[in-house]
């Protein structure tokens, strides 16, 4: 029986080689940020108002101009094919089913051109290749194609270490491809016969350009005409430094703890980062995001949405698409109950008060 999120995991990590599984699960060396992202959940408690009228709920909310059904969005994550044969058709078509936004990574099985059409709120997040040709026009299609933004990964000048993979001997199965790279020179940088341990590490050195600063927001920007997110933002000054080069919003995100291990958890930057920008800008936040409570503390705390990264793999892996839609369904649900016991009607009344830190 299926009744949340943790059952579906426990189905993932049973049905799925131990190379791939350890892949999708682990996190950066001892993994210490992968376990706090989880656990500092429980470092805040909720504070509920009663007696108010909560008969009925509403959860949408608007995303750069694009009307959602939930606060609840997805993030981008690798090589889905891995999970589900379907892929990232499985969880962009899910995402159009449920009336949320997909964010489609550039290390995927399916391209830009296949899942383009498949669902009309979909952003792009870009890992900045080394050769800018090459960038600027995977941005100038990503707009053509529909794309609604770009979510610019910011925390990879390389990859972190992840020791479990490195055991592992980890690489993509050679029945897969990644979409975006086929026909270019970068198409088979991950699969080179002679390199030991994770593959994946491949990707630092022929693929990412550990020189960027803060002044390549403004040449995204150009290059794809479309609004920037920036995505791996930790630091309140480093929000404020995104913002003012031009970012349309930001992404608080330790990578799922894949990076910098012992890197602070997201849900303990929140409040400073809103603090410090202020109320109008667009902030997003992921990183062990389980429940519906954990959902209704990062909005309390400043954030405007939540992505849920992993959780969709153990959909994906489960029922394809539906199961994509069954993740989705289980957090709204869960949401909707903790604003009920919250006493909250809608988004707007989830505010800081209802948070209380242990």
């Amino acid at each position: 029986m299926i009744i949340n999120l943790f059952d579906l995991e426990k189905k993932f990590t049973k049905k799925l080689p131990k190379d791939i599984e350890g892949y999708y699960s682990s996190g950066a060396r001892d993994e210490v940020t992968l376990k706090r992202n989880r656990s500092i959940f429980n470092e805040y408690e909720l504070l509920p108002r009663l007696l108010r009228d909560v008969s009925k709920i509403d959860l949408k909310t608007t995303i750069l101009g694009l009307k959602v059904d939930s606060p609840i969005l997805i993030a981008p994550v690798a090589m889905q094919q891995m999970a589900h044969e379907e892929g990232e058709s499985g969880t962009a078509k899910a995402a159009k089913n449920s009336n949320t936004i997909m964010t489609h990574s550039t290390i995927s099985n399916r391209s830009i051109h296949e899942i383009g059409p498949l669902h009309d709120k979909l952003f792009f997040q870009l890992y900045f290749s080394k050769d800018r040709d090459f960038t600027s026009q995977m941005l100038q299609d990503c707009k053509a194609l529909g794309y609604k933004a770009i979510v610019f990964t910011v925390d990879a000048p390389r990859l972190g270490t992840r020791e479990r993979d490195e055991r592992n001997s980890f690489k993509m199965p050679d029945n897969l491809r990644l979409g975006n790279f086929v026909g270019t020179k970068f198409e088979n940088f991950d699969k080179m016969e002679e390199h030991s341990g994770s593959s994946m590490n491949l990707h630092s050195d022929n693929l990412f350009d550990p020189s960027l600063t803060f002044e390549v927001i403004p040449w995204i920007k150009e290059k794809s005409g479309l609004p920037v997110l920036v995505k791996g933002i930790l630091r309140p000054d480093d929000a404020t430094q995104a913002l003012n080069y031009g970012a349309d919003g930001i992404v608080i995100s330790n990578h799922g703890g894949r990076q910098l291990d012992t890197a602070v958890p997201t849900l303990r930057q929140i409040e400073p980062i809103r603090n410090t920008v202020g109320y109008e800008p667009l902030i997003i936040v992921d990183g062990g995001i389980r429940r519906g409570t954990d959902i209704l503390k990062c909005i309390a705390l400043g954030a405007d949405a939540v992505q849920i990264g992993r959780p969709l793999l153990w959909g994906l892996q489960y029922k394809g698409q539906k199961g994509v839609e069954l993740v989705l369904e289980i957090l709204k649900q869960e949401l909707i109950e903790t604003m009920i016991l919250s006493g909250c009607k809608n988004l707007n009344e989830i505010t800081r008060d209802l948070v209380v830190k242990v």
